[in-house]
């Protein structure tokens, strides 16, 4: 360009004028070439990444050469914090240690807790005579186990109230009408479902197929058939509202031990709704997913709303003082901005973000550098489960091993956003980071705070899983009744309690709960002993 212009400056006249009109021409054409370069370069980029999630591993660990990795010393960093605090390390009984010691490969001991039967195999009368003539002397047995599974058991249970009349007053009233004769009969257990042909445990055992185990209600339907039961989906929906409104007063106590603790989390997911009035089928609505409570006593609470708009987690927050980890999603700035509320941006997202800009995958560049450091802070986070450190030990880790790495992750950041064009993916990704940076940081804070939202994602993931198999919910009753049901399995595992054994308990109880105490005892803690230990 330089030398063409050099030409032109060389002309006059006509000449120059159509020299400085080429040059115009040729220039606007350079430029465009590099924009459709840089665009063909962001789509192919775009095109990677799409391949990689339909046809790659969803896995964002990367798997380099550990020579090459810059981040190895950093346990040795580790352990010079672990000599200058006296960390809480867990106690460990001789025993289980010597358990640990004899671990072998191979195949698992089948669970002790489980019933067992003894099936005796004997030689015949024949077998039992030696070669020599002689009979042969028991010794004792080899003993094998098998595994074994009984198919469910379809049942009819006939209720019989007996009924009793006074036999003087029934002769008295053959003589004389105007004697009333006294009857009484006797009441059976109140069911969740009065009048309904569905046992509790019937009900339970279809909110555990549904929900849990995330078996629609149509395959439910033909398992049924098989045993000769017609059950039709509709009645099966009918049980399922009912059962959803008997448990309201539980999710509202839940939610109440949420606003207690002042830890707490939050996300969401899109679910399609059939039939919600004035909108079309294809409408995307959202299932909120709220976390908190005490670490003994966690709680996990799904609501259905039509939108995503922040008003939703400012209302379920309302009152609320503590801290918040939640995505960089907009909607929760308000929130997150209140005086009462400390927010806690996920560092996952952020490296979500710089692992889709790795060019080609690889570890390289500004991505590749961002990365690894981003690796440094997990390998921290990670060392503190391995020594089941406290939240007083956790925070000073932090400060002497995680802040640093921040410190210099934010100049290097601030550096490169003034070279790296803002359009290109490392460019969004520098972006993104450092608009939220000042809620990245806030986990340094305390040390019961976690790096990121994944306790959040991974809570809301069992919904996900649910929704590929029964796509949509046919109306928004029956939403809120699947958020509610969700709360109340997933709460229970949380709790480390066995979902049926919980929902057979509370099934029986609920009917008969008059008081806000009858409900408050109700809840996963408070039963955890009458019910089964969920085996992981």
């Amino acid at each position: 360009m330089s030398e063409l212009r050099e030409i032109v400056e060389s002309t006059s006249g006509r000449t120059r004028e159509v020299l400085e009109d080429f040059v115009h021409t040729f220039s606007d054409t350079i430029k465009e070439k590099r924009r459709l370069e840089k665009k063909v370069e962001h789509l192919a980029h775009d095109l990677r990444l799409l391949k990689k999630r339909i046809f790659g591993s969803s896995s964002e660990r990367m798997s380099c050469d550990l020579q090459d990795q810059e981040d190895l010393p950093l346990f040795d960093e580790i352990e010079t914090c672990e000599q200058q605090v006296e960390l809480e390390a867990p106690i460990e009984s001789e025993e289980s240690e010597q358990k640990a010691s004899k671990k072998k490969p191979g195949r698992k001991p089948l669970p002790k807790h489980l019933p067992r039967s003894v099936v005796e195999h004997d030689l015949s009368d024949e077998e039992k005579q030696c070669q020599c003539g002689a009979d042969m002397e028991y010794i004792g047995s080899q003993k094998s186990e098998q595994l074994n599974y009984q198919p469910a058991i379809v049942s009819v249970i006939e209720h019989h109230c007996k009924k009793y009349v006074c036999p003087c007053c029934r002769e008295k009233n053959k003589k004389d009408l105007a004697v009333t004769v006294p009857m009484k009969t006797a009441k059976r257990p109140a069911d969740l479902i009065p009048k309904s042909i569905a046992s509790n445990e019937l009900l339970a055992q279809i909110v555990i197929n549904k929900f849990c185990d995330h078996l629609p209600l149509y395959r439910q339907e033909n398992i049924f058939k098989r045993y000769g039961v017609e059950l039709s989906r509709k009645t099966m929906s009918e049980w399922m509202l009912k059962v959803g409104e008997a448990v309201i007063p539980l999710i509202n106590l839940l939610q109440e031990k949420i606003l207690e603790y002042d830890v707490a989390y939050s996300d969401e997911t899109t679910v399609q709704v059939l039939n919600e009035p004035g909108r079309r089928a294809q409408s995307k609505s959202y299932m909120w997913c709220f976390l908190g409570g005490r670490p003994e006593e966690p709680v996990i609470i799904y609501q259905y709303h039509l939108t995503r708009k922040g008003s939703i987690a400012e209302e379920f927050f309302e009152g609320y003082s503590g801290a918040l980890h939640c995505d960089g999603y907009g909607g929760y700035q308000k929130l997150i901005a209140s005086k009462d509320i400390v927010g806690i941006n996920c560092m996952a997202h952020v490296r979500r973000k710089f692992i889709e800009a790795l060019p080609q995958g690889k570890e390289k560049g500004v991505s590749g550098y961002v990365v690894k450091e981003l690796r440094k802070l997990y390998q921290i986070e990670s060392r503190t489960k391995e020594i089941s450190a406290s939240a007083e030990v956790v925070y000073k880790m932090r400060q002497e091993n995680a802040k640093p790495i921040l410190l210099e992750l934010k100049k290097y950041l601030d550096q490169k956003a003034q070279v790296v064009p803002p359009s290109s993916k490392v460019g969004e990704a520098i972006q993104y980071t450092r608009k939220r940076w000042n809620y990245l940081i806030t986990y340094l804070e305390d040390g019961r705070y976690e790096i990121d939202n994944n306790r959040a994602e991974r809570a809301i993931k069992p919904f996900v899983m649910g929704r590929k198999a029964w796509l949509f919910s046919n109306s928004p009753s029956g939403a809120h009744t699947s958020s509610r049901l969700f709360s109340l399995i997933e709460t229970a595992k949380a709790n480390d309690i066995e979902p049926l054994s919980y929902l057979l308990y509370i099934f029986d109880k609920l009917p008969t709960c008059c008081a806000l105490e009858d409900y408050e005892a109700l809840l996963p803690w408070r039963v955890k002993d009458k019910t089964k230990k969920l085996s992981n």
